[in-house]
């Protein structure tokens, strides 16, 4: 005999849809916000919540146009799936609101339990670049040119750098490190930041050529940070007994895309391009269960350098601090020629 639910369409759709949404929306109060929006009551609310209220088709476009959720997602998964431009409608974004959305979906995660973020990286993982502060303000400086600022690109020490954005900094260098996390690496995870470096350098980007000399210095000891968390396979020490392990793999196949899986007890997101401010979101479960399933097949392909994996771990890093040495090299010598 079936369910008194599964026999009525309204109570089983509308309860599903704010059960959704509350599990996306972990850090809200989906009662207090749908009340300002809908200018409803309290108990008017709850009714649409249990189902008891049928919602007109313009309040459930109200609700997901406020909280940015898909429809499709909600009610069709297994047909559509559908993804978010986190800036798609807010022409006047800048870098702050890039990284204030990055901390906000981190500090999500975090109050998860059972949390978990696989990290299948084209490039070194955003992450590490956040805690650097010459790489990062050469990083932000990139980003504000290609995005949010007209005029010719200046790169210096203090460029963009404020209080507001030095603590979501702070915040996201603290959240990533607070999970257990899994990375697939690539032996060219560092070329496109030598590219960018040396294409500036023919550009005269930089005021202060003193600043590429720090620049290096932070990519060199950045270098010898990955080796030690490869050696150590452990990110941080939270509490006197608690660590966050942090596994890493190595593959030279299938990483021509950063991809993000996150996964919490409430909610589940797949990340494309995490690393610069055109990445999509999609809290579809259909296309995470099968961007999940591609990455557990790369990560059979590959190899775990993280506590194991001594011999390919040490041919990664000489190979990686050769390829510095070169690119170095060759930075010295367009100094010499442009500045």
């Amino acid at each position: 005999m079936k369910s008194i639910i599964s026999m009525n369409p309204q109570i089983e759709l509308q309860t599903r849809f704010f059960k959704n949404l509350a599990a996306q929306n972990a850090q809200r109060s989906i009662v207090d916000e749908t009340m300002d929006i809908l200018n409803l009551k309290r108990a008017a609310v709850y009714k649409r919540m249990n189902g008891d209220t049928a919602m007109t088709t313009a309040e459930l476009i109200t609700i997901a146009d406020h909280f940015e959720c898909s429809l499709d997602t909600m009610f069709f998964q297994d047909q559509f799936i559908s993804f978010r431009h986190p800036f798609m409608h807010a022409p006047t974004t800048k870098s702050i609101d890039f990284l204030e959305l990055i901390s906000g979906y981190l500090e999500t995660l975090r109050s998860q339990k059972n949390s978990e973020l696989t990290y299948l990286a084209n490039e070194l993982p955003f992450f590490y670049y956040i805690s650097r502060k010459y790489i990062f303000n050469f990083q932000l400086s990139i980003w504000n040119h290609l995005h949010w600022e007209e005029g010719a690109l200046i790169i210096n020490e203090s460029a963009h750098l404020d209080k507001s954005i030095e603590s979501f900094r702070n915040e996201i260098a603290d959240y990533y490190d607070s999970h257990p996390v899994t990375e697939i690496w690539n032996s060219n995870m560092l070329s496109n930041l030598y590219q960018q470096i040396i294409f500036c350098i023919t550009i005269r980007a930089f005021s202060d050529v003193l600043f590429v000399d720090k620049l290096m210095t932070d990519i060199q000891n950045l270098i010898h940070h990955l080796k030690s968390i490869a050696v150590q396979g452990i990110r941080k020490s939270y509490g006197e007994q608690e660590q966050v392990d942090l596994k890493i793999y190595l593959n030279e196949f299938g990483n021509y895309l950063d991809i993000i899986l996150y996964s919490g007890q409430n909610f589940q997101s797949t990340f494309m391009g995490f690393d610069y401010p055109q990445f999509i979101v999609t809290k579809s479960e259909r296309f995470y269960q099968y961007a999940n399933q591609w990455t557990q097949k790369i990560k059979k392909r590959s190899v775990l350098i993280s506590t194991e994996g001594f011999q390919l771990r040490e041919l990664f890093f000489i190979k990686m601090e050769k390829d510095f040495d070169d690119f170095k090299y060759r930075v010295d010598n367009l100094i010499k020629v442009y500045y």
